[in-house]
């Protein structure tokens, strides 16, 4: 393989250079190149495999590049570097087939996986000697045919019976024993959003499968390992297989390459990875085997970041309550002692922890409690928390607050800014009437009342008339009327029927029309007209 490397800045082309472990890739050559002239010079008089290119440079874009690239029909593969600004070449790059892109400034780990990949497919591409279409299609596909089997048991496409999985296998021709002895490695990755922001979910699975494949299994190609995206997370699934009358060192050799995986991960990605190493069981086995995996690292929430044995947590699943005393809590809202209140949240998570007996179903409980006591606390100063809940980015903090025991504080810890600037928004609202005023002046033909002004301001009616006849002197329907009337005179001014006037300014009923307005302006509307 050989690898050509364009960038106007030549920090980052040495960079590239000196530290892609390019021998482990089996990359010959390296070529360099600092502008498009330079680079279209080699591409031209040498046979390059992979072209990794910046996307902005003074004297010509890599998208003129790989336009060029494309133009001359040449075999070979781009991988774009760029910043955020640089996506509006997204769609021409995507147009020219681009291989991906990686953020600057990039990772060597996440560099060396890209291409790995890269020169795979290009391989599979270029391997076309075989002496059937079926052939050909089979040798480029393999880790395809593995990767379909492998989901279509965890998936009970497959009949989970030993006979059906046996025939399965036959017909696709697959080198696995179905009867063999096996454990089920499942690692799940939470928070994946910072990771997408630099690389595609596509890429993201490859790095992880091809990890797992090579630290679990020994072998970045053994096939027994599959992923894929559930509900914006990410799970890998490595079939283990193992030696019948060593199933205890198995599990205690999978449990001390599972911690090699987990450092091996953060190398590489942000998101936290939990692993569960499944107990000892046979392929028919597998989905029933997978969904309790998958159960548990939900629900034992102890153990998020770091790698669990399924014997480990089955006598150990009962679900611990944590006692909150509520009103401390409250009392603590009320000084705005959030210090206080979350370091009395961490210490009961803490405690909870202990043992790894913290489940989702604890911290789900525990959700509901602060929301109580939160809403309890606003409700005693009668304001309503409709706007808190509308919350888009505390929505999002609370669907992932039950995952883990860092999610639940960040959720907590958000909350409390929330309603405390919730809080200080109403209130100011308190002396500042002319936001009422205008919301009357702009809803004075429809059918308002205190009832509906409260519900806009998220207030309890009762104390939105008490506060507005303080600041201003009269009640809040009294305002009403005298907008509505005020209106009316207008109209009336310019020559409109009475009776019309009524309904134009918000009245249902022409005689309480007729009543206000006499109430008010001394005179009933028909006398004001003529008048």
């Amino acid at each position: 393989m050989r690898v050509l490397i364009v960038d106007d800045d030549i920090a980052t082309v040495d960079v590239i250079r000196d530290t892609v472990d390019w021998t482990s890739l089996d990359v010959d050559d390296v070529f360099t190149a600092y502008n498009i002239k330079e680079a279209k010079k080699i591409l031209s008089d040498e046979p390059i495999d992979i072209v990794i290119s910046d996307i902005e440079m003074p004297k010509g874009s890599g998208i003129e590049l790989l336009k060029w690239y494309r133009e001359q029909e040449l075999d070979g593969e781009f991988l774009f570097l760029t910043c955020h600004e640089s996506f509006d070449y997204a769609t021409s790059a995507m147009k020219l087939h681009v291989f991906e892109y990686l953020l600057k400034p990039f990772d060597v780990h996440v560099m060396e996986a890209t291409l790995r990949k890269m020169i795979g497919d290009l391989l599979d591409k270029r391997n076309i000697k075989e002496t059937s279409e079926l052939g050909k299609w089979a040798k480029k596909n393999t880790a395809r045919l593995y990767n379909n089997f492998w989901m279509d048991i965890l998936t009970s496409k497959i009949s989970p019976s030993a006979s059906d999985i046996e025939k399965e296998i036959a017909s696709r021709r697959l080198d696995v024993d179905p009867k063999g002895l096996y454990r089920l490695v499942v690692s799940r990755l939470s928070g994946i959003e910072k990771d997408r922001e630099m690389i595609s979910t596509s890429l993201i699975l490859f790095i992880l499968e091809n990890i797992h494949m090579e630290v679990l299994l020994g072998d970045p190609q053994a096939n027994f390992t599959t992923g894929f995206e559930v509900g914006g997370e990410v799970f890998i699934v490595s079939v283990v297989p193992v030696e019948e009358g060593k199933e205890e060192l198995s599990k205690r050799d999978i449990l001390e390459k599972s911690k090699v995986l987990l450092t091996q991960q953060k190398k590489i990605l942000f998101s936290e990875m939990t692993t569960c190493i499944g107990r000892c069981v046979q392929m028919h086995e597998f989905y029933d085997a997978y969904q309790t995996i998958k159960g548990l690292i939900q629900k034992n929430v102890s153990y998020f970041g770091t790698t669990f044995c399924e014997e480990d947590v089955a006598q150990n699943r009962s679900s611990l309550g944590i006692n909150l005393d509520s009103a401390k809590l409250e009392a603590l809202l009320s000084s705005n002692n959030k210090m206080e209140f979350m370091s009395i949240i961490k210490t009961c998570l803490n405690e909870t922890s202990k043992g790894n007996a913290l489940t989702d179903d604890a911290l789900n409980r525990l959700v509901k409690e602060i929301q109580q006591i939160v809403y309890t606390y606003l409700g005693k100063k009668q304001i309503g928390a409709i706007g808190l809940i509308e919350d888009e980015n505390l929505g999002k903090l609370e669907k992932n607050a039950t995952k883990s025991v860092i999610d639940m504080i960040k959720w907590a810890n958000y909350l409390l800014d929330a309603t405390f600037e919730y809080e200080k928004k109403i209130l100011k609202s308190f002396t500042i009437c002319d936001k009422i005023n205008t919301y009357i002046r702009q809803h004075y033909k429809e059918h308002i009342g205190r009832n509906e002004i409260a519900e806009e301001f998220f207030l309890a009616p009762e104390y939105l008339s008490k506060v507005y006849k303080k600041e201003t002197g009269i009640s809040i329907n009294e305002a009403i009327a005298a907008c509505r009337v005020e209106q009316a005179k207008l109209l009336l001014d310019r020559g409109e029927r009475v009776s019309d006037v009524a309904e134009k300014v918000g009245f249902d009923n022409f005689t309480y029309f007729s009543t206000t307005f006499k109430k008010i302006e001394g005179v009933s509307p028909t006398k004001y007209k003529k008048k």
